[in-house]
This record gives C-alpha cells, structure tokens and sequence, in this order.
C-alpha cells in the first residue's frame, strides 16, 4: 500500500479530525482519497463492514472505478490526513497506480470469496437461504455480473 501513498504524494493533504465523514454513502465525489495517517471507519446502511488504519490505504475506488455514488460511509474515528486525487481517472491511468489498485481489489475479492466457500462448506447443507453460496460464489468468481438491483425490496439500493 505505501506504493499509493508514494504514488500519491504530489496530491493535496486534507487533514480530518475524529467524528468527521470522509465520504457519505449515496454521495458521488468523483475522488479517491489515499490515508497518509489516521483511523477510518467504514459503514454501509449503518453497518460497520471494515476499520482502515494502514498509510496508504485507498479510500472511494469502487465509485470511481463502477462511477457510481459511494456505496459506504467513511468516517474518521481518530485525526488523520488524506491525500485527495480528484482527478481518479487520471491518477489510475498510470499503471502503477492501476495495478497496485487491482490489487487491493483483488485481495479483498480473494478473501470473501475463501469466507464464503468457509461458510458453503460448514452450512451450506442446512438449507434456506445458504444453499445460495453455490451460485454467489460461481458469480463472484467466474461469471459476468447479474443485472440485478443489488438492493432488496426492503431496502433498494438507491445508489445505481
């Protein structure tokens, strides 16, 4: 990760302090954010989902690379500072920056996808709603993304 943070060292600092939200779920910045220091709590619909602490962390790839609105709260949970790389596609058209993105992408793909395939093999025989996994995992590891709203009925995902 330091490679972002190296990558994106010319980039402008914004300093954040503790309780301040960095991006707001639904909202559409256009920038990626790379954590020179502090603590940031990640949250979708309320839920906490992640706690990112390492220098050179990316913050906003997802929107900018689906060009989609946050899908995630990010709030400061102690002072810190950002690089902001307003101009997302350009910085990710150097390919250092692409490749070190794709593989953070990648590393957290690969995790959920081990996660799911642990849960298939302790559960996946109950029944319900888990005999899913099979489908969710052959999605997320080889198939063409469904064009289905990734929101419920009760929860529509308003951000697509």
């Amino acid at each position: 990760m330091s490679i972002l943070l190296d990558l994106s060292s010319d980039q402008p600092v914004r300093r954040v302090v503790a309780g301040e939200v960095l991006v707001a779920e639904g909202d559409r910045t256009g920038a990626l954010f790379v954590v020179r220091r502090g603590a940031f709590d990640v949250t979708r619909q309320g839920t906490s989902i992640a706690r990112i602490t390492e220098p050179g962390s990316v913050i906003g790839e997802i929107s900018v690379l689906l060009e989609t609105a946050h899908g995630a709260t990010v709030t400061a949970t102690a002072d810190g500072e950002v690089h902001v790389v307003s101009d997302a596609d350009a910085f990710l058209s150097t390919g250092a920056a692409s490749v070190e993105v794709a593989r953070v992408l990648a590393g957290r793909l690969n995790r959920l996808v081990a996660y799911l395939a642990d849960v298939r093999a302790q559960y996946g025989d109950n029944g319900g709603h888990l005999e899913l996994l099979d489908e969710i995992l052959s999605e997320l590891s080889f198939g063409v993304p469904p064009s289905v709203d990734p929101g419920s009925e009760r929860e529509p995902n308003p951000y697509y």
